[in-house]
Formats: C-alpha cells, sequence, structure tokens
C-alpha cells in the first residue's frame, strides 16, 4: 500500500468481499453479554459488536476506527428517532440487548455497502494519515473452562473512534481474566474504554482519567449485578500508549501482568494486587476482611486476588 491506488484497491476489495459473504438475515453474528444497556452503555456495546463484526469480515485495521465512528454517530440519531426499534424499554429505562445488537449490525452493513461506490471509497482515509498504528499480536486459550471468561481488546486510534479531537492520538490495549463467569470480563471489555474517552480528564491527565474509568466500570457492573442478578469478576491490565508524547500509562487491578521488552530486556510494568502483599493483607483487614492460607493466600479464605473489577 505504498500509494493512493494501492490502498483503494486495498479497501475496494474488502468491501466487494464484504458485499459478497454479507448475511443480513443472521440473528446472532456476534458473541452477545446477556445485560440491558443503559443509555450511557450504547457506545461500548456499538464498539464491541462492530469490532468483533468487522474482524470476521478481515476489515482493514486502518478503517476500524472510521467505519466504526460513523456507525456510533448515525446509531446515535437512529436510538434518538426511533428507540423501539433499536430495543429500548421505557419499563426498563434500558436497550434489550439482542435487538439493539441487530439494529448496530444492520446499521454496520449499510454503512459498509455504501463504499461500493468509488466516490465514497475515495473519501476514506489513507493509511499514511492514519495518527497511531502499531502492529499487534492477540492469541486466547480457553484451557479446561465451559466457558471462555476472557476478554482482551486492541483499539489502534481510540481518538478517531469516539471523535476525540482535543487529546493527544492514543491507542489503548486491554486484558481481563474473568472469573466466575464472563459478565464482568464483557462488561469491563465493552465500557471502561468508553468510561476513559468520555472522562472530561482524557486529554489532560490521563493517569486520573484511567482510576476514575477502573472506578467508574467496578460500579456500574456491581449496580447491574443487582439489579439483573448477575455475579461475576474480572481482573484487568491496561495500557494507554500516547506516541506523540512519548508516554505509556498502564492501569490494573488484580494480577494479570504486563511486561515491556526492550532490545532483549524485560521490564515488570504491573506489581500485582494478590492477599499477601503486606499493604493488601493491612488494607482487606482494615475494612473486615481476612486474609487466609489454603493453598495459596485467599481473602477470607476464597478469592486468590486482592482486587478486582466484579460482584461476588
Amino acid at each position: 500500500m505504498a500509494n493512493k491506488d494501492d490502498y483503494l484497491t486495498y479497501y475496494r476489495e474488502f468491501f466487494e468481499n464484504f458485499a459478497q459473504t454479507v448475511n443480513p438475515n443472521d440473528q446472532l453474528p456476534v458473541r452477545l453479554a446477556g445485560y440491558k444497556l443503559l443509555g450511557t452503555e450504547v457506545v461500548g456495546g456499538i464498539i464491541d459488536w462492530t469490532t468483533q463484526y468487522l474482524s470476521q469480515k478481515k476489515c482493514p485495521p486502518h478503517l476500524f476506527a472510521p467505519l466504526i465512528k460513523i456507525v456510533i454517530e448515525e446509531m446515535r440519531k437512529a436510538c434518538k428517532k426511533h428507540p423501539p426499534i433499536c430495543g429500548f424499554s421505557p419499563d426498563d429505562n434500558a436497550y434489550e440487548p439482542l435487538k439493539l445488537m441487530q439494529s448496530v449490525m444492520a446499521k454496520t452493513n449499510e454503512v459498509c455497502l455504501r463504499y461500493l461506490d468509488n466516490s465514497m471509497l475515495c473519501s476514506l482515509p489513507s493509511p499514511n494519515d492514519s495518527p497511531v498504528f502499531y502492529p499487534t499480536s492477540t492469541c486466547a486459550f480457553k484451557n479446561c473452562k465451559r466457558k471462555m471468561e476472557d476478554r482482551h481488546v486492541v483499539i489502534h486510534d481510540l481518538n478517531t473512534m469516539l471523535n476525540i479531537q482535543e487529546a493527544s492520538p492514543s491507542s489503548y490495549y486491554a486484558v481481563f481474566d474473568g472469573h466466575a463467569g464472563v459478565d464482568a470480563a464483557a462488561y469491563s471489555a465493552a465500557h471502561l474504554h468508553q468510561f476513559l474517552a468520555e472522562s472530561h480528564l482524557f486529554t489532560n491527565n490521563p493517569k486520573q482519567a484511567l482510576y476514575e474509568a477502573f472506578c467508574k466500570t467496578d460500579a456500574h457492573f456491581t449496580d447491574k449485578c443487582k439489579v439483573e442478578h448477575l455475579s461475576s469478576g474480572t481482573t484487568a491490565v491496561v495500557a494507554l500508549l500516547r506516541p506523540k508524547e512519548k508516554t505509556l500509562y498502564v492501569a490494573w487491578t488484580g494480577d494479570s501482568q504486563a511486561l515491556l521488552a526492550s532490545q532483549g530486556k524485560l521490564m515488570q510494568l504491573v506489581n500485582p494486587h494478590k492477599p499477601n502483599r503486606p499493604d493488601e493483607k493491612d488494607r482487606i483487614e482494615r475494612n473486615g476482611g481476612c486474609v487466609l492460607l489454603f493453598g495459596t493466600w485467599r481473602v477470607n479464605g476464597q478469592l486468590a486476588v486482592s482486587r478486582a473489577i466484579g460482584w461476588y
């Protein structure tokens, strides 16, 4: 993709293949969480579902952010203009996930099929215009669990996706190690970056914005657990990269790890939250809990991590 014609050919091949393989009658084209979405959570759901869907369709990496941005903008208008069609229930003051997801998938199909028109295709940004993009590899193993309870998120251009013009270009990477169910990891994977980017601190104080996004994710999910009778938790490790500032921010809860590798050397970026850490043990006991040894150190004899997002 060295010149304009190369990348437009690449884009055109994707959209032509998309048109040939799209199935508008598929009722469940992506993995769906079981909880209802409040109005403040819709954007996170849109990003989650469109990312899954475009990944299945082998979308060029540089197109994710601009396409999802358009889907978000048009779904916001659709939810405002025709809320029942998008799954909104006045009784719950929330969106039914299946109906909302199907509306999002229909909108994604509509948006992608527009670019079969060459004049529309030429309006898409060149890969050279992308402010941040780094080659990324991901891999996940379920092991012996009945369901995959873990999630990961890769967003190369968070600013474009969420139409943030004031902040320095940002890439976002996250891993969520779910336990006792998938809901906490699925919720965090869909909404933590949304809450981060929506924070008024995101532009000038990303460190505090990350802290508040973790707290907001935990608070909203635990509230949802009480209303919808859910019960699960997840560790989290998040990296926010701002290359123009030459700064990498890392935030975490629980014992998931992050390492920085450079010239054959490794640097551990995370100090895991485990019950056997003296400061964690003191904090737990001050709050009325206890740390007991049952093969490994556990909070109240149960949890092997001392912090997590979720409800137990």
